[in-house]
């Protein structure tokens, strides 16, 4: 059985056509249904469930269709979606002995063995005896997967007693038994395959598996043999077999094995690990890694429920991952395995893994456990001194390293945890660690080229210098070092013998890319552009899977504004960098940001969270994309993980709190704040942070002393005057607020200052003096996009729809793709009666940010007003499944219903509207709808 399976969000767009298509021509679904029988019948999957869904969208209660599309489904490892299907056919009255055997196994390969067991929709009661006979199986098999190996051998035996003769329930047994180490049992049972079926390719398959785990090789190798001449296309056995061929280095018969797996079952997984340990033992380095990025590609999909009690695909999945970088997607497999069986040497990769993820703790309980059943492995040992380095505890890590290093060389284990301390992100402790081991042995090349690194990371060129002059004298034409010599010089402010390194290193290697970027930046840097960009386009054309080159077009593209190409060469370097690489994901996120699309940067940004779920720097970027894009709620989940992963480190955390602050998760601000000011008493970000806190709980007092201490400490900075205006508030003393604000201003007079001086104004003394102030700002610094949009906005909060349009309009003709001043100029048009103009403003707005709920409200409203209802019910429905719970939006809905006439859907939305009114602010017309619904 292949393993992709599909993102769940198929199922749930399948739900969402197969819920709303509407009939529309019934011999056309039939058409379509016969054609896609024949194409199902001859094995194009594929192409039968494209027809099928054709058929559906024809005419949604089309019963075989659902049936059909099901099982087409389930064959193309799509279970989540065809559950949908299946599901969907039961609750259109379709007889259980037509549905519920691929039910169960759609709940199977999702990983939801107690659902299906627990479903009394799935079980064998009434059923036809055949039919009951193979549910007895399948659910057996989810007992299995819970450890219940009584009540699945149970089900077995309920299968054979219906159907004696047949093969199934034999075969069902004998990995039962494997599992239960109980190999005499399951040998019988192979046997008995066999006897009732001597054709049967899979019996020989299952009794060359018993065979194989007894060690009995020669004559396991005899059965799968046996098996692949029945069926030469035996998934099970081919790998088997393959895999056997490898550990009894016969090379050429494993390669054969391989290529008919590739032609006969190209996605498994199985077949791709074992191309890729192929690979590495004939010294096919790229072709190994590619082998193991297919094995990713084929696991990642797959639930974690359904790899739980499959130990083979959990190690296989964390090895592939592991070898390819992506530690946080190892992570979690090599826990599945590691908990099943805790002696297993999976738990140092594990331990590594959590090091390298600032899990370090975890890491440690997970060493000491593993410990007490192999107390002897010096390995796992060293590992667990680097753990407690990590944390600080270097009287204990040099306790476990001499236990380690008994009777073994001290100075190469103290290697070894230099370099996992480097490995782990932990620059400072890796630096104390191999300077040691340098000041010893200056001769280790590898030592001192990471010592070189890390100076460099940590800005201190001065000392790299004396350790790449020592290295170079003993290596004088080794590329890499006189590369790093390079980067050194030019760090130096040397640019000529930057240069002539760079040079010296391609003379030795000239296909040494990172000396021709280094070129580059030199002649960027003295304004040669032509040359910088001539040399990196030859150097990607040369390979044009390089990530460095184009980073640093991008770079140049930047300082000729050319934005489309930015963007193009960026999202380019994305697809080829590797796992670990996020430079190309954090600069394109920047750079979108800095542009003003948060909706793209927001794409970018859970791209980005989701390769490298455990970045501090990654759940920020996503925090900060949300926000860009008005969306608060989004915000908070990764700025809370964000916090939980960066210890107590000051300024991050201060950073992290801001931008809690500025999410609206104040609960979880204090607590990041409360791990700042535990750390540096004075941190001034955190005295600020805490103070607006505080202001918001009603706490002045404290508020005001924080006030008052920053006052002292800095009072020429604008933000402690920003606070001092804020508890002037509390206290209910505009004047005084007002005079701290102007003083800000004055201090810093940037956009910040000036917009909170804006905001007192509009917002005291009936809003006078706002509108003159944000002219007066704007004759000097007419490009601030965030004075005409908060002008605009006040304009339009006081009926002045027309002066608030030319605002509007003001700012899009600066940003015109600045989806926030589109959309609110869309609004005002529409309160000016201008429907077309409305139309045209709104369509730009979601050209512009495409997933941005708002403005699609605003557009398919729109349009709606313009008589365009049809178009908008399809944009209103994809609104609502962004935002259920925006009665407006359901309002909105509701109203294009009811004019297409379709008035049973559209009572269900405004009753939903005005039961939980949130955000409706059409209440009088949402109320006159409904009772013209009635």
């Amino acid at each position: 059985m292949s393993l992709r399976v599909r993102p769940l969000i198929t199922a749930l767009l399948l739900g969402a056509v197969l819920g709303t298509a509407q009939a529309q021509d019934p011999r056309a679904a039939g058409r379509y249904l016969e054609d896609a029988l024949k194409r199902y019948e001859a094995r194009d999957v594929s192409g039968a469930i494209i027809q099928l869904k054709n058929a559906l969208q024809q005419d949604k209660q089309l019963l075989p269709a659902h049936i059909l599309l099901g099982k087409a489904l389930l064959e193309d490892s799509n279970p989540a979606a065809a559950e949908v299907a299946l599901q969907e056919a039961l609750r259109l009255g379709a007889s259980p002995s037509e549905v519920v055997v691929p039910l169960a196994r759609a709940l199977l390969d999702q990983g939801k063995p107690a659902v299906l067991l627990e479903d009394p929709k799935l079980s064998p009661n009434g059923l036809p005896v055949t039919r009951a006979a193979e549910l007895h199986l399948v659910r057996a098999q989810a007992e299995s997967d819970l450890g219940r190996e009584r009540e699945a051998l149970a089900s077995i035996a309920q299968a054979r007693q219906l159907l004696p003769a047949t093969t199934d329930s034999w075969a069902a047994e004998v990995p039962l038994r494997l599992r239960g180490g109980q190999f005499s049992e399951a040998q019988l049972a192979a046997n008995k395959v066999i006897e009732l079926e001597p054709g049967n390719a899979q019996g020989h398959y299952l009794l060359g598996s018993v065979l194989h785990v007894r060690g009995k090789m020669a004559d396991a190798l005899a059965a799968y043999s046996k098996a692949l001449n029945l069926d030469p296309k035996h998934l099970e056995a081919l790998v088997a077999r393959a895999g056997l061929y490898i550990d009894q280095r016969q090379l050429a018969a494993a390669g054969k094995d391989l290529d008919s797996l590739r032609q006969s079952h190209p996605r498994d997984p199985r077949a791709a690990y074992l191309r890729a340990l192929l690979a590495e033992d004939t010294g096919e380095r790229d072709s190994a890694l590619q082998a193991m990025r297919e094995v990713t590609d084929l696991l990642d999909p797959v639930s974690i429920e359904f790899l739980r009690y499959r130990p083979q695909l959990l190690l296989l999945g964390a090895l592939a991952h592991h070898s390819l970088g992506q530690l946080n997607k190892a992570q979690p497999l090599l826990e599945t395995l590691v908990k099943q069986q805790p002696r297993s040497p999976a738990a140092k990769l594990l331990a590594q893994v959590l090091f390298s993820q600032d899990q370090v703790e975890n890491g440690i309980v997970m060493l000491e456990s593993y410990l007490r059943l192999q107390p002897r492995d010096s390995q796992a040992l060293a590992l667990l001194a680097s753990g407690h380095s990590l944390q600080g505890r270097h009287e204990k890590a040099a306790q476990l390293l001499k236990q380690a290093m008994a009777g073994r060389e001290a100075l190469q284990l103290r290697t070894v945890l230099g370099q996992s301390l480097l490995r782990a992100g932990k620059f400072d402790a890796a630096q104390a660690e191999l300077e040691q081991v340098w000041s010893r042995s200056p001769a280790q090349g590898e030592v001192g080229f990471s010592l070189v690194m890390i100076y460099l990371r940590q800005q201190q060129p001065g000392k790299a210098l004396p350790i790449l002059q020592n290295l170079l004298k003993a290596r004088p034409k080794q590329a890499n070092l006189h590369l790093a010599m390079g980067l050194v010089k030019s760090a130096l402010g040397d640019a000529k013998a930057a240069r002539s390194a760079y040079e010296t290193a391609l003379q030795l290697d000239p296909r040494m890319a990172q000396a021709q970027v280094g070129l580059a930046r030199l002649d960027a840097k003295l304004g040669n552009l032509a040359a910088a960009k001539a040399r990196l386009q030859a150097l990607q054309q040369a390979d044009e899977n390089a990530v460095e080159p184009l980073l640093e077009l991008a770079s140049l593209a930047q300082m000729e504004q050319q934005w489309p190409e930015v963007e193009r060469l960026l999202e380019k370097a994305i697809l080829l960098a590797r796992p670990r690489e996020l430079r190309p994901d954090f600069t394109l996120i920047d750079f979108h940001l800095r542009r003003e699309n948060a909706a793209k940067a927001v794409q970018v940004a859970r791209a980005l969270s989701i390769k490298a779920p455990q970045s501090v720097p990654a759940l920020i970027a996503l925090a900060r994309s949300h926000l860009a894009n008005r969306d608060l709620a989004s915000a908070k989940a990764p700025l809370l993980e964000a916090s939980r992963l960066a210890g107590f480190e000051a300024d991050i955390l201060a950073e992290i709190a801001g931008l809690q602050v500025a999410a609206g998760d104040l609960a979880n601000a204090r607590h990041t704040l409360g791990k700042v000011l535990g750390t540096d008493a004075k941190h001034i970000q955190g005295l600020l942070l805490m103070a607006s806190i505080e202001l918001r709980d009603g706490a002045i007092d404290s508020a005001e002393a924080r006030a008052r201490v920053l006052l002292e400490i800095q009072p020429k900075l604008a933000l402690t005057h920003l606070l001092a205006a804020d508890v002037a508030m509390a206290r209910k003393r505009p004047e005084a607020a007002l005079a701290a604000l102007r003083k800000a201003h004055e201090l810093q007079p940037s956009t910040a200052t000036a917009m909170r001086l804006f905001l007192h104004l509009a917002r005291h003394d009936g809003g006078r003096g706002a509108r003159e102030f944000a002219d007066t700002w704007l004759l000097k610094h007419g490009g601030d996009t965030s004075m005409l949009l908060a002008l605009g906005d006040h304009l339009a909060s006081r009926q002045m729809f027309a002066e608030a349009a030319t605002v509007y309009q003001r700012l899009v003709k600066l940003r015109p793709s600045h989806s926030v001043a589109l959309n609110s100029l869309a609004n005002t048009r529409l309160r000016l009666g201008d429907t077309n103009g409305a139309i045209a403003a709104a369509e730009q707005a979601v050209k512009a940010a495409p997933q941005n709920a708002f403005a699609l409200d605003t557009f398919a409203w729109a349009l709606h007003l313009g008589k365009q209802s049809e178009r908008a019910l399809t944009l209103l429905r994809d609104v609502r499944l962004r935002m259920p719970d925006n009665a407006e939006v359901r309002y909105h809905l509701a109203a294009v219903l009811a004019a297409l006439g379709r008035r049973a859907e559209a009572k269900l939305e405004i009753q939903a509207a005005i039961v939980n009114p949130t955000g409706l602010e059409s209440a009088v017309a949402a109320r006159e709808l409904a009772n013209t619904l009635k």
